[in-house]
């Protein structure tokens, strides 16, 4: 909550109105108005439009471009956020999704919000005061809602910004076929009322825990060509440790890469170190406002505005002009670790995300980590005992902490294996898909396999940089077979980050990381069965040899410190602070009234 609190507040202060916002004048002035607005099942969701100064609902040459934000979290959360555009003239819409707040019918995980935000563009659309342009504001759940639009493609939507958000489902509530308990569970129990619907919504979550059809309107797929009818600009904000950091970046490639012809100069997209993880601020002080920037908020008025003045992206707002020239497609953080003279911790902007050259690196029994596989490596066991799971420490979270933590309270369990390279004689930037692959076998029927990609400190801290899961059941379809041989693959997502000379590159696997994820009691029952957590099984584990990781080198020439974004938040810094001091502030607030 936090993290968007501080992000609400950083967008004031780039508009300019802390003092009073344009939202409470329109407030006072009565330039605003609810209605339950019928959807096409007869379920009437609560809607608010406001409009912006000058302007009133009966004016039929008013001609205003709306920012619609559709949400589960009710017009005090960050729905609200869509009012930050008034002050640049445009209205806003604000809508509870079905089944939450002040709206009807029940919560369907949002397959119901392709159709629901489609009518509602359109009523906007059709409003006497209204210009016929709607566009689309979309922050964590808001932003998959505005994702899925892609299967109605409403014909007065012209734009897309979307913050921490994802176009995928399954993917990221079962990474690996791994079912991520903290971040699932509890989004559900503290989102959807009353508590029952909240267990209908798990209930049903837990039954489709393998891929097929149920997941399809939250998986946008250049597969099926899902993204070919994007023809509006759009801008994607993601962060490297945000729980949804995989799904926004196959959205911008369905975005860039597959969508209608000649749509993709008009795709952009900011990668921040932290995504919803406000925690993980203080790992990255450096060029940062809080582990933000306020580019991307110049960029979301730029977005807007030129889809109402006609004029190109660059050319539509004087706050965005005098760095048009210096800001390109793709840009981001390179994080590096919080030692002193450290590598990394810079920002820089692309065309593209760079070439890398994918390079494995051999998991050995003597626990090394090199380029080469030992030739006298053998197999590696342990045991993975359900009643005593590995504790998640940091990471890609929401609800339990996040960020790059030190691993090393773990690293004494005879269920964790460390595997590290010679200290570094010089940097080695990685940025790209990060990978592993490993050779398995167990005496269970079912079991989980955890790996995790850290920076090891010459002071010993192992930081958590990224980490990946999979599980058996939903990865091979059947049970496992004792001393039969599965390779499987991880993915670790994404990240881009400078190891520093002196520092070694470290790999973890585990079979468990609780509560991150549901631990597996590796007796082959589903999430559904009712006794999933009745006779558990202590499994014996083995890595063979040939398992490896697959991180994406990159030279460090390919990735240019951009000086320009360091300008401009330290022309925006101290209202940053400001921001973050009264988020963290409300947040307090919010938690003690719960």
């Amino acid at each position: 909550m936090t993290g968007f609190l501080t992000l609400a507040l950083l967008l004031l202060a780039v508009a300019g109105c802390l003092a009073e916002t344009e939202y409470e004048a329109a407030i006072r002035e009565k330039r605003f108005a609810d209605y339950m607005l019928p959807m096409e099942d007869g379920v009437e969701l609560w809607t608010r439009i406001v409009l912006p100064r000058g302007a009133s609902f009966d004016d039929a040459t008013a001609n205003i471009t709306t920012v619609i934000d559709r949400s589960p979290y009710g017009y005090d959360g960050i729905e609200a956020l869509a009012n930050l555009y008034l002050v640049k003239g445009l209205a806003s819409a604000g809508q509870d999704m079905r089944g939450t707040k002040k709206s009807g019918g029940n919560f369907t995980i949002w397959h119901s919000d392709a159709v629901d935000g489609q009518i509602t563009i359109d009523w906007i659309a059709s409003q006497e005061w209204s210009s016929g342009s709607v566009l689309s504001f979309g922050a964590s759940a808001d932003g998959l809602a505005s994702y899925t639009l892609l299967d109605t493609h409403p014909e007065a939507l012209d734009a897309q910004f979307i913050i921490f958000s994802s176009s995928q489902g399954y993917p990221i509530i079962y990474p690996g076929g791994a079912y991520r308990e903290s971040l699932a569970t509890n989004w559900m129990e503290k989102t959807v009322y009353p508590d029952t619907e909240a267990q209908r919504c798990i209930s049903e979550i837990f039954d489709n825990e393998q891929p097929n059809p149920w997941w399809e309107p939250l998986n946008m797929s250049s597969a099926h060509d899902d993204y070919k009818v994007v023809e509006w600009p759009s801008l994607h904000w993601s962060g490297w440790y945000d729980i949804f950091l995989t799904g926004q970046l196959i959205a911008y490639d369905g975005y860039k890469n597959h969508a209608a012809d000649g749509n993709d100069d008009d795709t952009k997209i900011f990668i921040d170190p932290l995504g919803h993880c406000q925690e993980g601020a203080t790992s990255f002080p450096q060029h940062t406002i809080q582990g933000r920037s306020a580019l991307p908020i110049l960029m979301s008025y730029e977005l807007y505005l030129s889809t109402v003045t006609g004029l190109p992206f660059g050319n539509a707002t004087e706050h965005f002009l005098p760095y048009r020239e210096k800001i390109k497609d793709v840009t981001f953080y390179v994080m590096g670790s919080t030692d002193d003279g450290a590598s990394g911790n810079y920002w820089t902007t692309l065309d593209t995300f760079p070439d890398y050259t994918p390079t494995r690196f051999s998991l050995n029994s003597d626990f090394s980590l090199s380029t080469s596989e030992s030739p006298s490596s053998v197999p590696v066991s342990f045991q993975h005992d359900p009643a005593d799971p590995v504790p998640s420490l940091g990471g890609s979270n929401l609800f339990i902490p996040c960020g790059p933590y030190d691993q090393s309270p773990n690293l004494d369990r005879s269920d964790v294996l460390t595997y590290t390279t010679e200290p570094l004689n010089s940097p080695m930037a990685i940025t790209g898909p990060l990978m592993a692959t490993l050779k398995v076998t167990s005496d269970a029927i079912d079991t989980d396999f955890y790996a995790k990609l850290i920076d090891i400190y010459p002071t010993g801290e192992h930081k958590l940089i990224q980490e990946g899961a999979v599980r058996m059941r939903n990865t091979i379809f059947r049970e496992m077979e004792e001393g039969v041989e599965y390779e499987v693959d991880l993915n670790l997502w994404n990240t881009s980050y400078v190891f520093s000379s002196g520092h070694e590159v470290g790999v973890i696997i585990t079979s468990s990381n609780y509560p991150r994820f549901s631990n597996n009691q590796n007796n082959g029952r589903v999430m559904s069965d009712p006794d999933q957590n009745v006779d558990p099984i202590i499994a014996t584990n083995t890595i063979l040899p040939g398992s490896f990781v697959e991180l994406p080198l990159v030279e460090l020439r390919d990735l240019p410190r951009c000086r320009v974004i360091e300008e401009i938040n330290d022309k925006y810094e101290d209202l940053g602070e400001v921001a973050v001091e009264l988020a963290n502030r409300q947040a307090r607030n919010l938690m003690e009234k719960l």
